[in-house]
C-alpha cells in the first residue's frame, strides 16, 4: 500500500489513479476512507477529473424562432379555450 500513499498518508498519483479507475463503490476501503476525510486528496481527485475532460463547451441557446412558435401556440390555445367557454356559456 506504500506506493498508493505518501509519507503524510495522502494518496499518491498511483493511489488517485486506483480510486479513479475503480467502479463506483468498489475502491479499496483504506483509500476510500482516507479520501472521504482528506480535502487535499479530494481536490486533487477532482482537479484530475476536470483536467482529463477538458474545458466545458458552452451550450447554444435555442433559436429565437422556437420561442415565437411556442408563444403563438400558447396564444392559440388560450383563444380557443375562450371561444369554447363563450359558446358553452351562451348556449
Amino acid at each position: 500500500m506504500n506506493a498508493l500513499r505518501d509519507a503524510r498518508g495522502c494518496l499518491t498519483p498511483a493511489g488517485l489513479s486506483a480510486v479513479r479507475s475503480a467502479p463506483p463503490g468498489r475502491a479499496e476501503p483504506e483509500l476510500a476512507s482516507h479520501l472521504a476525510s482528506c480535502a487535499r486528496c479530494q481536490e486533487q481527485l477532482l482537479a484530475g477529473d476536470l483536467a482529463e475532460k477538458g474545458p466545458r463547451k458552452k451550450k447554444q441557446p435555442p433559436p429565437l424562432w422556437r420561442f415565437g412558435v411556442v408563444l403563438l401556440l400558447t396564444l392559440l390555445v388560450i383563444i380557443s379555450v375562450m371561444v369554447t367557454l363563450g359558446r358553452i356559456a351562451g348556449h
